[in-house]
């Protein structure tokens, strides 16, 4: 059993890491202290002494009062019996909302929002599950999780209780809002992790800590909606029990293209699980079949998170998935199964050195397709590793950037979660870093380009980001296709407007919306070079 410790030693002393001094031409620079994020990652412990605390805890980009300007909200631990420290004498320190200013600075909101949180938080999730049309939060933790209503006055209320889903016994860690029956509530899918027992060794490796198949696996939750503020815990009726997985992120998204949204479960040290929908809310596991399980070499080892993104400009979805060791690129094929190209690609030999944690495709010089991030650090010891930022030629295949990125890529952080962000609205995707016991890392992207590019934040008919709809776009003799999704990935989940780089095309021939109720809508000449708020017709 897990709980609060009771009181007893003072807490190891932390050092922040400092302000990162970028060249004049790096394309990211660390902003993180002028924009006034002052948070710290609260670790218990003097080091990675089990298997919960090598994870590390992330946060949310949303925009919370809905003024066109993305927020962050960040997310701690603090003490926990069997897990941290023993007989630690401190408080939790509180999980931190840091609302967007609109001039490249942040304003610490959390307690006028209510947001202080409770217990071991591990990651959160954005969406709207009443129908305001106002984003609300979901916050995972080992334990009882939390279900915070956006009261649209900048308060948040917790309604956790009345809307039944905090999975008290569970180790979340990952959480995602999606429609999975098509009714227009947004369902709730939570990822657990593994049962854990502090009294548990390693019979491999004496004296250091056990790894997760020592551990019982955890059945991930999915709740249903009832559309009147609460929900129904549906795992079963859904057809997603799987009790032997050890969960550790959740992607949503329409993998194969048939109108509802399908769920790719990122596993540790367990097959990973790609759950296709039927269009009732009913899913079934087609990871082996379509190629996405496993490994380039048939192992199963230990998967954080998968970003998605269309590599090689074949208009499916591919996917980059992080692991212990290099991880796995699944790029889509014809007929619908994914091969693993990562040693192809030149993935393999960029990352096999590193254990990957948060992993985002960004394009970050909108030259028109889809680069990588990837947040490294050891799952053992406290001390940094290198970031990657690896640019794609445009056919999937990739190099290292990381001079053109800049200072950061050449600075050790013990990373964690990653998310892709435009916080400053200029049109160049910006990156955000959580770091285990240390600060965060904002980074701006400040490249010189001429490329053009064009975000759509798509409304459905409340005013709320509308999970689900589809676009394509059509200039210049080229179709870039995208959908919106609750961009979770791991502990972390990034800006929810979809971004495409244009490279020199400097206007859209036409725009096609699929929005989440079936409808359609074409727009033509479409201008670029800015934010496009669109907003679903009432029918």
């Amino acid at each position: 059993m897990l709980g609060l410790v009771a009181a007893g030693a003072s807490a190891p002393p932390r050092t922040a890491l400092p302000p990162i001094r970028a060249a004049a031409d790096d394309a990211f620079a660390d902003v993180t202290q002028r924009a006034g994020l002052d948070f710290h990652h609260q670790f218990c412990h003097d080091g990675i002494r089990n298997i919960l605390l090598s994870n590390g805890a992330g946060g949310v980009v949303f925009d919370c009062d809905a003024d066109g300007w993305m927020d962050l909200y960040l997310l701690n631990w603090g003490p926990l019996d069997g897990v941290t420290k023993r007989g630690l004498d401190v408080a939790r320190e509180p999980n931190r909302l840091y609302r967007n200013q609109g001039d490249g600075t942040f304003a610490d909101v959390t307690d006028r929002a209510g947001l202080g949180g409770a217990g071991f938080a591990n990651a959160a999730t954005a969406g709207d599950f009443d129908h305001d049309g106002r984003a609300d939060l979901y916050v995972v933790c080992f334990g009882r999780n939390q279900l915070f209503r956006n009261r649209g006055d900048g308060a948040f209320e917790d309604v956790t209780d009345r809307a039944g889903v905090a999975d008290p016994h569970g180790s979340g860690i990952s959480a995602t809002f999606l429609d999975a029956d098509g009714d227009g509530w947004l369902d709730l899918y939570v990822v657990n992790y593994l049962t854990f027992d502090p009294a548990t060794i390693s019979e491999q490796n004496p004296g250091a800590y056990p790894g997760p198949l020592a551990y019982p696996g955890e059945a991930d939750v999915f709740f249903r909606n009832r559309g009147d503020g609460t929900f129904e815990t549906a795992t079963r009726a859904a057809g997603l029990f799987a009790p032997q997985h050890r969960g550790m992120s959740v992607s949503a998204f329409d993998a194969d293209r048939d109108g509802d949204t399908d769920l790719y479960v990122s596993n540790d040290d367990t097959p990973n699980g790609l759950w296709l929908n039927d269009g009732t809310g009913h899913f079934e596991d087609a990871g082996l079949a379509a190629g996405v399980a496993l490994n380039s070499i048939g192992e199963a080892p230990g998967s954080m998170n998968a970003t998605l993104a269309d590599v090689n400009g074949d208009g499916w979805t591919d996917l980059f998935v992080t692991r212990f060791g290099y991880g796995s690129l699944y790029v889509r094929q014809h007929g619908g199964h994914y091969l693993d190209e990562m040693w192809r690609s030149g993935l393999g030999r960029l990352t096999q050195n590193y254990v990957g944690w948060g992993g985002s495709f960004i394009d970050f010089d909108n030259d028109g397709d889809s680069d990588l991030f990837i947040v490294n650090g050891s799952a053992f010891t406290l001390g940094g590793t290198l970031s990657l930022l690896l640019e794609n030629d445009g056919s999937g295949r990739f190099t290292d950037a990381g001079a053109k990125g800049g200072a950061f890529f050449a600075t050790p952080v013990d990373g964690r979660g990653s998310a892709v962000l435009d916080f400053d609205n200029d049109g160049r995707l910006d990156l955000l870093v959580t770091t285990l016991a240390n600060r965060p890392v904002l980074l701006r992207n400040r490249g010189a380009t001429a490329n053009h590019w064009v975000k759509f934040d798509l409304r459905n008919s409340r005013g709320a980001t509308a999970y689900g709809a589809r676009l394509s776009l059509r200039a210049g003799g080229r179709t870039w296709e995208g959908e919106v999704v609750c961009p979770t990935g791991f502990l972390t989940q990034g800006d929810s407007r979809v971004h495409f780089g244009l490279g020199s095309v400097d206007h859209l021939d036409e725009l096609e919306i699929r929005w989440p109720d079936g409808g359609r809508e074409r727009l033509r000449r479409v201008p670029v070079d800015r934010i496009l708020q669109l907003h679903q017709p009432a029918r």
